[in-house]
């Protein structure tokens, strides 16, 4: 590259990267009405620092919203990695996830997406509008909401998330790395031999398993495709790829038994057409209730098979946008048989990340397995650059309007972040409430059970414990709570139900039998309270201290 192209690529990441983290930046911070929480760090930030601090206790961690049990069916990698380069800076958790990896992730993600197609194409335009679209493209929602109410926004009108909010989902961002690390390496070896080449290839590629496990699968597919098309078609034997593809293999294999993933017999629930069917019956998403209604009421199967296929062409261009035309550059490529490498390792990915969702929902939280669709964006996004690259050299302006457009989504989500207040915050009493929790010693705390009306008592910004189900109280107190964050339990595949309707029962019950039995029973240690929240019977009859009491912030530590 020349000097100019240098600047021009050094001063394009730098600006970038400060404004796609400013989705993270503003939250964590200590404000005038508390611990501000910006989208929805409100709820998944908050959670990542439970999990990164009992990681700093124990690996495998005890799950910290749910007392007495390990937690599985999720990938703690990206959380492992902040806890452990906590200890070792004795920086805190909250500082490394909202204000430092993110701004470092961005600058990394910037680097290793334009090492990527240089190393292919040796071709600067393209590889820098690579750049740009994985900090900022966007799906055509902006178009709806300009047209139905004057303003840009809808990012996820059809269900997926865009490039402009990677951050918000640390685990995805980490994973985008190692994929990128992994593809790069692969490039510049795939014609080797080296089996220490292929064993860190394999090593690479298999730590998404831990960290993102979508990726892990995607990946897998991936190069299981290019080997055996490479083996069967072109009949070569590529003792290089084979290992890499037996490395990727075991290594995650060994990481997801590790992780617990394997404990459940299925995490996936064939739901065909779930998230094109609830596009258009959501009101926060492409809302389309008469044609959902005709749908819903039609016998006719031919009809409904044109009203499906049409609404998959909706959810597939409604969020591709503009790599749309990526899309295209891709099918012709595919059609005219001049398949690259690295077309025979993202085909397939691009397949399964758009029929996993398509036919199948995640138990728990039906929308969870729409993070195969980030994927498809991500490589739409390579194959969109090429498309953009290849009108540089005769179409400037043209090329400039279309990546304006492509980013102009963007704006609708960055705004959000810089507005005030935030939706939700942690009030400043109940911090200092749970610094003086996080002070006592280990044990399991019991906090009143989530009321989701609660929040339409308050204005914004809502404080934690009326904002949503969260894992609130042990991400700020380091302690394990004996009932939180429903959603995530959920997610996990717990049975958290029964133990809801215990804690239902003993905040309401005025049997001091069964209440103090429940105390016991459960180890509970502390009792957290907030406001109007207020035990079943008084601390005597339960036996319980009260060792904090302070700005309607209460907190009881059980008699042994």
């Amino acid at each position: 590259m020349s000097k100019k192209q240098k600047i021009i690529l050094g001063l394009t990441i730098l600006l970038s990267s400060c404004l796609f983290a400013t989705t993270m930046f503003r939250s964590g911070l200590v404000y005038d009405f508390g611990v501000g929480f910006w989208g929805p760090n409100g709820h998944d930030g908050i959670w990542h620092l439970a999990l990164i601090n009992q990681l700093a206790k124990n690996i495998p961690p005890q799950n910290p919203v749910f007392s007495g049990t390990v937690l599985n069916n999720y990938h703690w990698g990206f959380d492992l990695f902040v806890s452990l380069i906590s200890t070792l800076t004795s920086i805190k958790p909250i500082l490394l996830y909202f204000q430092i990896f993110p701004f470092i992730f961005a600058v990394i993600l910037g680097l290793l997406s334009f090492k990527l197609v240089y190393q292919i194409t040796q071709k600067f335009p393209q590889s820098l509008f690579f750049v740009l679209l994985n900090y900022f493209a966007s799906s055509f929602g902006w178009i709806i909401t300009l047209i139905k109410n004057r303003q840009i926004g809808g990012e996820s009108m059809f269900w997926s998330m865009q490039s402009v909010s990677t951050l918000l989902n640390p685990p995805f961002a980490f994973s985008l790395i190692i994929l990128l690390s992994g593809l790069i390496l692969w490039h510049r070896y795939k014609n080797g031999s080296s089996v220490l080449a292929a064993i860190l290839i394999g090593i690479i590629f298999s730590l998404l398993s831990g960290i993102k496990v979508y990726s892990g699968v995607l990946i897998g597919f991936g190069l299981s495709f290019y080997w055996l098309v490479n083996f069967l078609i072109s009949k070569k034997f590529s003792k290089f790829n084979f290992f890499i593809c037996l490395f990727t293999g075991v290594f995650s294999f060994t990481i997801l038994c590790l992780l617990g993933v394997f404990r459940q017999a299925s995490l996936l629930e064939f739901k065909p057409l779930w998230f094109i069917h609830s596009m258009i019956e959501s009101i926060d998403k492409f809302y389309w209730p008469k044609l959902a209604s005709y749908r819903y009421n039609q016998t006719n199967s031919i009809i409904l098979l044109l009203i499906d296929l049409f609404l998959i062409t909706v959810f597939l261009v409604g969020n591709l946008g503009t790599r749309i035309c990526g899309i295209f550059k891709l099918l012709i490529t595919f059609f005219k048989k001049k398949n690259t490498d690295i077309d025979l390792i993202f085909i397939p990915i691009l397949t399964s990340s758009f029929l996993i969702p398509l036919l199948f929902v995640q138990k728990g939280t039906a929308w969870n397995t729409i993070q195969f669709f980030y994927y498809f964006l991500f490589i739409a996004n390579f194959y969109f650059a090429s498309f953009l690259g290849s009108l540089w050299g005769k179409q400037k302006k043209i090329v400039l309007i279309i990546l304006l457009l492509s980013c102009l989504g963007s704006y609708g989500t960055l705004k959000d972040y810089f507005g005030n207040p935030p939706p939700s915050a942690l009030p400043l009493n109940e911090l200092a409430g749970l610094n003086f929790l996080k002070n006592q010693p280990e044990g399991i705390v019991l906090t009143y059970p989530y009321d989701k009306y609660l929040k339409n008592n308050f204005s914004t910004p809502i404080p934690l414990y009326a904002y949503e189900t969260t894992a609130y109280t042990s991400a700020f107190s380091q302690k394990i709570i004996f009932l939180e964050d429903e959603m995530n339990l959920d997610i996990t595949g717990f049975d958290w139900q029964s133990r809801r309707n215990l804690v239902d029962k003993f905040f309401h019950s005025t049997d001091k039998f069964f209440t103090r039995g429940f105390l016991v029973d459960n180890d509970i240690k502390y009792i957290y309270l907030v406001n109007d929240q207020k035990l079943p019977l008084n601390p005597a009859e339960l036996q319980v201290n009260e060792i904090y009491n302070q700005s309607n912030v209460k907190l009881y530590q059980v008699q042994r």
